[in-house]
């Protein structure tokens, strides 16, 4: 009689919260679900991945990078997990799961209590299911850290840092009322260390081996480092303030030391043998590799002009000459954009309406999404104007008046952000959708304008190229995913719409079918 091999699996288990970490019921629940079922479904266990809600961001996706690859080297082909939002909560690591899938094909993630397998033959409306809970995943942990901000901030208005002080501090109190006091035993080390660096004779290096002389160590033990020293020195924490989010405050604490022998460190801290800093970041800057080292290019300005060339090989990057002009590059790189866009208006028109028939349901989400958040963005600014109104006909107060501009301000940038990654992350949408043939067909316009920004310009570079290369001349751009779809269709398609242009495929009922039957397959 012959024995069936099993399918070998491994579970990964995490909990919700803290409080379920600590009581354990429910990583123990989890275990036991995924083990019934694994018993059920005849799979050969060989590990078991547990993860608390009290590890860090890192750690969490260490574990996670780790099972990825421990299935990977060891050709498991089944992962059981307990729900979605188990396994992920952001963008990031989804796409990790699915490429892991992907490069299998009998590869597969069981969540038990959704009922819910994906794997390489998922169906097209199954990976909308899986790619609409990973959203609302990512909703929820956006939503916690949302709440996260509330309190800090209002840990910031009482007066205090919310979060770990410097070396120097320790903090004391219960869950919600914790302050910062002074360690007495570290807090000499900090005072001698501000005194023999205000001398004048003591650089970040020496200061940080005569500090290791005497005894200063970091909270795990070792030796205080060059760069750790600097940033003590910088702190104003120790002579009675805080910064948190690029913003100064009056804090609480007890100060260590006075506020003039900080400013006097602080003016040798910025003397004139001050580091080297990038005062411009172009828009061509860490994109752009030398062809013949492949390291990146760096840009100076020459007589108003800026200049690329490879400080590493010094190879010739221009026909005749060691440097390239950015605007050779960005002449270049706008025409490669081009030739993969639609070719004018009225393709795009037609485009439009197809995409619109075909991925009719993803377009509605994303445009309900990206509606929501505007139609909010605009509540705030109506909002802002009418209590503007309000102050000065003399009906709020002005302090009032200020603390709700601040109120709202962190609103809309939490909203902007919101957009913004709505739109970045949306990149399946991007690959078949409107947004990235649109981007196409205004590229040139968009980068040319005196109104984009070089982070905006930066940003277009980077939808439409994952790498660009130069040497003696020749700029070779590769494009990202999403513009190599375009690269291998638009060029057929615009050809395709021309001739019906010219009247050799008019009469069809449908926009595309089967008068230009090239679009289909995308």
């Amino acid at each position: 009689m012959e024995t069936t091999k099993k399918i070998k699996a491994v579970i990964y288990a995490r909990v919700s919260s803290k409080e379920q970490e600590e009581t354990g019921y429910s990583l123990e629940a989890q275990e036991k679900l995924l083990k019934d079922y694994a018993e059920q479904k005849g799979f050969e266990l060989v590990k078991i991945y547990k993860v608390t809600e009290s590890a860090s961001g890192k750690q969490i996706r260490k574990m996670f990078i780790e099972m990825i690859q421990y299935v990977t080297n060891k050709n498991i082909n089944v992962i059981l997990c307990e729900k979605i939002d188990r396994l992920t909560r952001n963008l990031k690591d989804a796409a990790t799961a699915s490429d892991w899938i992907l490069e299998g094909a009998s590869r597969e993630i069981h969540f038990v209590k959704e009922n819910f397998v994906v794997s390489k033959n998922t169906r097209a409306h199954e990976n909308f299911v899986w790619d609409m809970k990973v959203a609302m995943a990512r909703f929820y942990t956006n939503n916690l850290s949302e709440e996260v901000k509330k309190g800090q901030k209002e840990k910031t208005a009482q007066g205090w840092l919310p979060t770990k002080p410097p070396l120097g501090y320790k903090t004391i109190g219960e869950k919600g009322h914790k302050i910062h006091v002074i360690d007495e035993n570290v807090a000499p080390r900090i005072r001698e260390m501000f005194t023999l660096y205000a001398t004048g004779n003591y650089s970040t290096v020496s200061l940080g081996e005569k500090m290791y002389e005497s005894g200063f160590r970091s909270r795990g033990g070792g030796r205080v480092v060059k760069s750790k020293i600097h940033a003590l020195l910088s702190d104003p924490f120790y002579y009675g303030k805080f910064i948190w989010k690029d913003k100064e405050y009056e804090g609480k604490q007890e100060p260590i030391i006075s506020r003039d022998l900080f400013e006097q460190v602080k003016a040798k801290l910025t003397r004139s043998s001050a580091p080297y800093h990038v005062k411009h970041i172009k828009e061509l800057r860490g994109k752009v590799f030398c062809g013949s080292c492949k390291k990146t290019v760096t840009w100076e300005l020459q007589k108003g002009q800026w200049y690329g060339g490879c400080k590493q090989c010094k190879a010739q990057l221009a026909i005749d000459r060691k440097y390239i002009r950015q605007e050779d590059v960005e002449s270049h790189l706008m025409a490669q954009i081009s030739s993969v866009a639609p070719k004018n208006e009225r393709i795009m028109g037609i485009l439009n309406k197809a995409l619109k028939e075909s991925h009719g349901k993803e377009i509605e989400l994303h445009e309900a999404q990206v509606n929501g958040i505007n139609a909010s963005l605009q509540r705030i600014q109506q909002r802002l104007k009418i209590m503007y109104e309000d102050k000065l006909d003399g009906r709020i107060s002005t302090e009032f008046y200020d603390q709700r501009v601040e109120s709202f301000g962190q609103e809309r940038e939490i909203l902007t952000e919101s957009l913004r990654k709505l739109n970045s992350d949306n990149t399946e949408y991007y690959k078949v959708g409107v947004a990235i043939h649109e981007l196409a067909l205004r590229a040139g316009k968009i980068y040319q304008s005196d109104k984009a920004t070089t982070e905006e310009r930066r940003l277009l570079l980077a939808y439409a190229f994952s790498n660009i290369s130069v040497l003696q001349g020749t700029i070779k751009p590769e494009y990202t995913k999403a513009f190599g779809f375009l690269a291998e269709w638009m060029p057929r398609v615009n050809e395709t719409l021309e001739l019906e242009k010219g009247g050799s495929n008019k009469g069809k009922e449908s926009t595309f079918v089967p008068s230009q039957p090239i679009v289909l397959p995308g």
